[in-house]
């Protein structure tokens, strides 16, 4: 991963990882491209990487009962996406993670996470930080389900990231916030209105 060991300041503290320890986690990284709609991750299969959105944007979603498409995340520039389920069980996954857009992705797979875990103490609290920040993600979709009205997820999401509003059809967006499309519409004009 030599296109980015000289970018610490820019990844380093994304990555959880001190300068001392950088060039050592990034000798375990590839880069990966996908096209708009490419797969990064499909139900049946057992998850392999984590995922750190250098560019691009990608959407985690699965099939309901009905035959639905349901999102359940989106990802965005700098963020972690993964299974994190199927890689801690070695199972098959139940989602599909799929690029929105054209997408760089950082990859790290999950036998080099175990070999960095074996290496040194470091590496274990690495794990444990790496572990927080994808349970607090979680945590705050779940969050956001339980508490939240749909206008105000829909408010959470257009502060978050605008532009999802341009890449991702009403229907995804809608079945993000846990809503119907006619819903998503009435819930923009009353936005508009105000």
């Amino acid at each position: 991963m030599i296109e980015i060991v000289n970018e610490y300041t820019k990844f380093g503290p994304l990555f959880l990882v001190d300068e001392e320890h950088y060039a050592e986690f990034c000798s375990y990284l590839k880069l990966a491209t996908y096209k708009k709609s490419d797969f990064f991750l499909k139900e049946g299969e057992k998850c392999q990487y984590l995922g750190f959105l250098k560019t691009g944007f990608m959407r985690t979603f699965y099939i309901n009962d009905s035959g639905e498409d349901v999102t359940f995340n989106f990802h965005f520039d700098n963020n972690f996406f993964t299974d994190y389920e199927s890689i801690l069980c070695d199972t098959k996954s139940r989602m599909n993670i799929k690029a929105v857009s054209d997408a760089e992705v950082i990859l790290l797979h999950k036998n080099d996470l175990q070999k960095l875990y074996q290496k040194d103490v470091y590496w274990q609290e690495f794990g444990r930080k790496m572990t927080e920040v994808i349970y607090l993600g979680a945590k705050k979709r779940i969050e956001e389900l339980l508490y939240y009205s749909p206008e105000i997820r829909y408010n959470n999401l257009l502060t978050e990231n605008a532009q999802i509003f341009q890449l991702v059809a009403q229907k995804h967006i809608a079945s993000y916030l846990g809503v119907k499309p006619p819903s998503l519409s009435r819930i923009r004009r009353r936005i508009l209105k105000r």
